[in-house]
């Protein structure tokens, strides 16, 4: 502590009453992201009378954190102490504590403390970090506009990708999903979003992913699903071995693309991680979906991670009866320029077919399950 009026005593600094000016000033610290309460402790022995200034600043005095005027009375009522509290989002440097008299305040600081609590590095999304929208908050067509804009314009025009990046339980996943996953970093927010926020509200249902390749999208859904949704299990669908055959008229991959996955070693790193609630399915979809869901049952998202027309058309119409109402489709490749084929499906079947207009855009196509 320092002091320019005071007289430096050796357990405490005396400030006379018939001083004015700064009677204490300093220390000049540091401080993380929090909130803080400034204590002055006055002795009890030495009489304390009149009143003073008393405030919290940062970068020496540039910014002030809080200020109040303290009298004797209440310095005794609570115990021989004055207090501020203060509260900073960023990080503080140089700060101080100090205390002004204009004559007439009389008392011995024996010591100031800084205490409280660090703001959390890592904050949890909220529903609220969504943007607010301009648009009624009701389901039409199948599907909530209002939601889809939420989450589309927080990702493409808001610091909200930020937000949950530093999000734990993203961390936690996207950690344990790693190199395995291919989807970007847009996309896996919006599933984060759409588990963490969106699936609690609606019947219970499993998650499934078709065209799983390295599990990665399926590892991140699964770490998300045990926090979020409880008992909800995840199926990851593909051959593991590349694409099938593909239709020379509209696809542009070919057969056996996307292959040479390990799937034995997949699963021991599922099993290491913890995962229980994940099971790979091996084989074509055509072969292996239809048994796997009807055992299952229900279906509150599926997310339909395939570039040619075939893939979409079975991982859609065999999920399509055990999908909730209200349920999630995420189709990620659409807007992809060599996944035209994956866009005649989606046009073909879900759009004219069905009736289903979208539900988001961005960062990639979402339905709603009438």
């Amino acid at each position: 502590m320092r002091t320019v009026i005071g007289t430096r005593r050796d357990d405490a600094i005396r400030i006379a009453a018939d001083h004015s000016g700064v009677a204490l000033y300093g220390p000049y610290i540091p401080l993380p992201a929090g909130d803080y309460s400034a204590v002055l402790t006055f002795a009890r022995n030495a009489p304390c009378r009149g009143s003073a200034i008393m405030d919290v600043c940062a970068d020496k005095g540039k910014r002030i954190l809080g200020t109040s005027t303290i009298a004797a009375a209440e310095i005794a009522e609570h115990g021989m102490t004055g207090t501020i509290d203060f509260s900073s989002a960023d990080p503080l440097t140089e700060v101080e504590v100090r205390l002004v008299s204009h004559g007439g305040f009389a008392g011995d600081i024996e010591r100031l403390e800084i205490v409280g609590e660090l703001a959390d590095p890592f904050p949890r999304v909220e529903l609220s970090d969504l943007p607010r929208v301009p648009v009624d908050n009701v389901v039409l067509r199948g599907r909530n506009l209002y939601d889809g804009y939420q989450r589309g314009i927080g990702l493409q025009f808001t610091d909200l990708p930020g937000k949950i990046a530093r999000d734990p339980d993203f961390r936690e996943a996207r950690e344990l999903a790693g190199a395995r996953t291919i989807l970007g970093n847009h996309n896996l927010c919006n599933i984060f979003l759409l588990i963490k926020f969106y699936l609690p509200r609606l019947p219970h249902g499993h998650i499934v992913e078709f065209g799983s390749y390295r599990g990665g999208g399926a590892i991140f859904m699964a770490a998300l699903a045990r926090k979020f949704l409880g008992n909800t299990l995840v199926f990851g669908f593909d051959t593991f071995a590349g694409m099938p055959p593909t239709d020379k008229h509209v696809d542009h991959h070919q057969a056996g693309s996307f292959g040479g996955v390990d799937l034995a070693e997949l699963r021991r790193y599922v099993d290491a991680a913890g995962l229980s609630n994940l099971e790979f399915v091996q084989g074509d979809f055509a072969e292996t979906a239809a048994a796997t869901i009807r055992k299952a049952g229900a279906v509150c998202l599926a997310h339909i991670d395939c570039d040619i027309r075939s893939a979409i058309q079975c991982a859609y119409d065999t999920t399509k009866p055990n999908m909730v109402p209200g349920g999630y489709w995420i189709l990620d490749d659409p807007m992809v320029s060599d996944c035209l084929g994956a866009a005649e499906a989606m046009e073909d079947l879900l759009v004219r077919r069905d009736g289903l207009s979208s539900e988001q855009v961005f960062p990639h196509f979402v339905f709603r399950q009438p």
